[in-house]
């Protein structure tokens, strides 16, 4: 059993947060109908093969919408809106990540859609929040990242940085899944739907914790950090590349030390050991450029020393611990077998990972419409009015 085995999410999200909500939400068992514009989620055409790009299954939807069920509504049109107030009726949890007063428009808001499903859960997720003095102003990860703090916090080179991912968006997809449990546990204690408002902004200080505490407090933040922040912690090179060093305390520098086969240094004392400790450091990364990153990986996972080789996604898989922690699962497209990401935990050593394939776009509109209960005659005629599109030959 998964836990939102039973659960109905109303899927109104595009690019990455939100649907890596909804696909979390998915993950754990709830039915994702997910509602795409004629044009499509954005994604669908971001990067992959040509085969999957003919199909608008590319390699930037593929990971965050496998398990789901789409249904193409032209927004645009009333009766596209009637249809897709008629599903918000019925269903457990509705998702949007759109600016501010778009749902409004379609009479999607929660106002509306509480009067009719007073049970409902709302998620609204946003680049700044519903409210404040940049309510509704609009923003990607790139852009929340340069104005919460968070790229400052990274400074390399010549400047901030935005790192990479977007680690951003799945964090905020990560949050607002939680915000959903919260909200289900909260509605089963006082039987009353809930409305969350979750902005990207408010998870990027998130990430950023204690020094938003910080800087909160005192009014000014910890320096940003480098890659090196003390003797034998931080980012050292090797012969091809660079290893992670992590000596916060003596005893993790005692066993750097012995990894790197410095044994007459991990026998010294802690004092004898730190007033040295230059001289100690200097000799640890000289050894270190005789042998690669990869080699050093396994010297220091056999010694268990708190460090560890900088690695490419491609040595990690090859690892084979991704696969053991089944991390990953296959999954089927009209384009050939893809591999997405499972849920990232375990729960008596069952992982959760999604259920069906990657849809089409518009590949389950007939399906989705029979099962709210429209007839063929109507359903018929919603297509042949533009309101709802139907992928051919799906």
């Amino acid at each position: 059993m998964k836990p939102l085995e039973g659960l109905v999410v109303l899927d109104l999200t595009h690019v990455l947060a939100g649907p890596y909500c909804t696909y979390q939400l998915g993950l754990l068992g709830a039915e994702i109908i997910k509602v795409e514009a004629p044009a499509g989620d954005m994604t669908r055409s971001w990067g992959g093969t040509p085969e999957q790009l003919s199909h608008r299954i590319g390699s930037g939807f593929v990971p965050q919408n496998a398990g789901k069920r789409s249904i193409c509504l032209n927004l645009k049109t009333s009766k596209a809106q009637a249809c897709a107030q008629k599903l918000a009726a019925t269903v457990d949890i509705f998702v949007e990540n759109f600016e501010g007063g778009t749902m409004a428009q379609f009479g999607l808001d929660y106002p509306t859609l509480a009067a009719a499903n007073p049970g409902l859960i709302y998620l609204s997720i946003s680049a700044f929040g519903r409210n404040g003095p940049h309510a509704n102003r609009p923003g990607f990860d790139d852009v929340v990242q340069a104005t919460s703090g968070y790229m400052a916090n990274n400074i390399r080179g010549d400047g901030p940085i935005r790192t990479g991912g977007p680690v951003l968006d799945y964090a905020t997809g990560m949050q607002a899944a939680s915000a959903v449990l919260a909200a289900l546990l909260l509605k089963a204690r006082t039987g009353e739907g809930q409305f969350i408002d979750l902005a990207m902004q408010d998870v990027a200080m998130l990430l950023l914790n204690r020094n938003t505490s910080i800087a909160a407090s005192t009014g000014a933040p910890p320096a940003p950090a480098g890659n090196r922040e003390a003797p034998l912690l931080g980012r050292y090179e090797t012969q091809d590349g660079y290893v992670m060093l992590a000596g916060y305390f003596p005893d993790h520098c005692r066993g750097i030390c012995k990894a790197v086969g410095l044994n007459d240094y991990a026998a010294l004392t802690t004092k004898a050991f730190m007033t040295d400790i230059l001289a100690i450091e200097q000799a640890v990364a000289a050894r270190l450029l005789t042998k690669t990153s990869a080699e050093w990986d396994v010297l220091f996972a056999q010694a268990k020393a708190v460090a560890g080789g900088v690695q490419s996604l491609e040595q990690t898989l090859a690892s084979g611990q991704p696969t053991a922690r089944g991390l990953l699962q296959r999954v089927e497209t009209k384009a050939g077998p893809q591999q997405v990401t499972t849920a990232g935990y375990r729960i008596n050593d069952t992982v959760f990972g999604p259920t069906g394939d990657v849809p089409l776009l518009g590949q389950h509109s007939t399906e989705v419409l029979k099962d709210f209960d429209y007839s063929d005659d109507d359903i018929a005629q919603l297509i042949t009015d533009g309101a709802v599109i139907q992928a051919p030959g799906a």
